[in-house]
């Protein structure tokens, strides 16, 4: 890449620049600003001078385009979090010495990839990022160039709409280049960015495809794609369904769980949620979007022309002879249909109770629960956090001969044989409620409830277990107290809780440290200090792991999730405790001296000092900390504690 792309660290920022030029005023950089720094996650000084409307996009680039400047790279990618101030400061030093760009210094280094460097200069420059794949590029613009001509200017037509190219290029700030298609084609060029491996690839695999014919193997996962019965379509779309197809299939591929199709004033962002963090894919042209999403409404079968309501579907997808639903929610927003693709894959087998993450103790905890022949079982803890998984496989765990299990589902996400499952139909009346009149008569053993919603479906579970039935079900709280608050708070008498309720599992799903390239670290003062019952002073001695990234795991050091969880009996002590309309902080201290409980913190630490993840992905997915008021424990405590050792806590 060449070196005016990458900033200079002495050169004016972009909020000096739009001052310098008469775009904004003293009074708009300073609000600006003070905008900027109260955000949670960086957002570029340009960008926040959009939204407010103090200057539009075309002025921006202009800006940037005049000086190639915007704010230091280096900088940019501290504030990113891509980089700390010290490896800031190393590859400043460095190129002192070897007069390199701050970006090879720092990918040199070990510091960031590539991918990570285009993500900073992508937002840098104001340009969209768009990684290239032959499925998603117009082969009839690549055709007309000759590969040798593309390797050596290292760019890639991309979509025309109109008068308009899309370019990407590994230097968007090349004028001669842009200069010299624009003059060839007769058209505006719009350039777009993406690392030089990223172009090189593509152009060889096209390469490939034109010298072996239309069937040379080019890895392209959307040719493994089958959705749904296949909807005709008219020949000049034939290349929105292969970017439809591309977008779902390389989701799939990367093990994503959702996917987020977000119109912006001037791109359509794809970003996918994989492990439970949200990664931006590529940038797509604004032009695309009422394609995109009229493409995926009639795979959902939804109403193409209602462009201002929001609308719930689903379609079918076979990749790679697996099965999938794709639950697809659209958004009418400002700058478009926002789209969300939940993926679900449809298994041959559930997962077994034993791979939920559940450490030894809460385990057989878990397992005794289960066994007990009536009462509630909830299973608590925010939307993405593994409550359906968990009743899944506690359903199949139950699943015997000798009883009657029967769901209510909304909807139902993966069968189990031998089990009869349900869904709500409210659209002829069908609510939970009425589906509980209804399982009841079909003389259950066992019952599970997907979801307790309102008052009514609480009521309802409460009556199904006052009548001697086992029930399951989820919630929505933070911990295994609160829900008993919560159920309070709905008008449930403390006497129907007490007597029904046997035990809550609340729970998160934490990323799994890759153990290719996970490295010992030393734990930050911060971060063991969130952890307030641990009460160990040399932390030092214990042996933590941090995410370094390789290619085992897309340089994240992270791959796949594991369950933290906290689970409470509920015991004499506890009755007495919700009886008596105690707080939640008494009824955690009652838990931890009469029934052993584990809070989740406690649980992710002995994760943590398993090596299974990090202090601070425990602390990501905790919003809060919920050790206050309990008794503290050593680190050996607790390992020994979760290992199920000890036998001083009864039920």
């Amino acid at each position: 890449m060449r070196e005016r792309v990458l900033e200079k660290v002495n050169s004016f920022k972009i909020g000096e620049l739009l001052l310098r030029e008469g775009f904004i005023t003293n009074l708009q950089l300073k609000e600006a600003i003070d905008i900027q720094n109260k955000r949670k996650n960086y957002v570029p000084l340009g960008e926040i001078c959009i939204n407010q409307k103090f200057v539009s996009r075309a002025g921006l680039q202009k800006i940037i385009r005049r000086y190639q400047k915007s704010i230091p790279i280096g900088e940019l990618m501290v504030n990113m979090g891509l980089i700390t101030h010290k490896q800031l400061q190393i590859a400043l030093e460095k190129q002192k010495v070897d007069n390199k760009k701050i970006g090879k210094i720092l990918i040199e280094r070990g510091f960031i990839n590539e991918a990570a460097l285009i993500d900073a200069l992508s937002i840098q420059l104001g340009i969209p990022k768009i990684s290239p794949s032959i499925s998603l590029l117009d082969k009839k613009l690549l055709e007309k160039f000759n590969p040798e001509f593309l390797k050596k200017h290292q760019f890639l037509p991309a979509f025309k709409e109109g008068d308009i190219l899309t370019v990407i290029m590994a230097d968007p700030l090349d004028s001669e280049t842009i200069r010299f298609l624009e003059k060839v084609l007769k058209c505006r060029i719009e350039p777009a960015i993406a690392t030089p491996q990223e172009i090189t690839k593509t152009i060889l695999l096209f390469q490939q495809k034109l010298e072996l014919g239309p069937e040379a193997d080019t890895h392209e996962p959307s040719k493994d794609l089958v959705i749904g019965d296949k909807v005709p379509v008219p020949k000049s779309e034939d290349k929105i369904v292969e970017i439809v197809n591309f977008i779902i299939s390389n989701a799939i591929k990367e093990r994503a769980s959702d996917i987020h199709i977000e119109p912006q004033q001037q791109n359509v962002r794809i970003r996918y949620r994989i492990d439970g963090i949200i990664h931006h894919k590529t940038d797509l042209p604004i032009s695309l979007a009422p394609k995109l999403s009229n493409r995926i409404k009639v795979l959902c079968g939804l109403d193409i022309a209602n462009k201002g309501k929001h609308q719930d579907g689903q379609m079918q997808a076979k990749f790679k002879n697996r099965e999938f639903d794709l639950r697809t929610s659209t958004y009418a927003s400002i700058w478009g249909e926002n789209i969300v693709i939940r993926i679900l894959q449809r298994r041959t087998s559930l997962i077994d109770i034993q791979m939920l993450g559940f450490s030894p103790v809460n385990l057989t905890k878990y397992l005794n629960m289960l066994r007990n022949p009536s009462g509630i079982i909830l299973v608590t803890g925010p939307t993405g956090s593994g409550k359906t998984t968990t009743l899944y496989a506690s359903i199949q765990h139950l699943n015997e001969m000798d009883r009657v299990i029967i769901t209510i589902e909304d909807p139902v996400e993966q069968t189990i044989e031998g089990v009869i499952q349900g869904n709500i139909a409210p659209k002829i009346g069908m609510h939970y409620t009425d589906c509980l009149k209804a399982m009841m008569r079909q003389d259950p053993d066992v019952l599970m409830i997907s979801e307790i919603r309102d008052s009514k479906s609480a009521e309802a579970v409460i009556q199904a277990a006052l009548t001697g039935h086992k029930v399951l079900s989820t919630f929505h709280t933070d911990n295994t107290t609160d829900a008993l608050l919560r159920l309070m708070d709905m008008g449930i008498e403390t006497f129907s809780i007490s007597s029904t309720l046997t035990s809550i599992v609340a729970q998160r799903l934490v990323r799994v440290l890759c153990t290719y390239c996970r490295e010992p670290s030393k734990p930050a003062k911060g971060a063991t200090a969130f952890f307030s019952t641990i009460n160990d002073t040399d932390f030092d001695k214990y042996k933590l792991y941090r995410p370094k990234g390789c290619v085992n795991c897309d340089h994240t050091g992270f791959k796949g999730v594991t369950g933290i969880h906290e689970v409470l009996l509920v015991n004499d002590a506890i009755r007495d405790a919700i009886l008596a309309r105690n707080t939640s902080s008494e009824i955690r201290s009652v838990a931890r001296k009469y029934a052993g409980l584990i809070t989740m913190s406690e649980d992710g630490f002995d994760k943590a000092m398993k090596g299974i993840t990090s202090l601070e992905e425990i602390i990501r997915v905790i919003y809060r900390d919920e050790e206050n008021g309990l008794p503290s424990i050593s680190v050996h405590e607790l390992i020994t504690l979760c290992k199920g050792k000890s036998n001083e806590h009864s039920n």
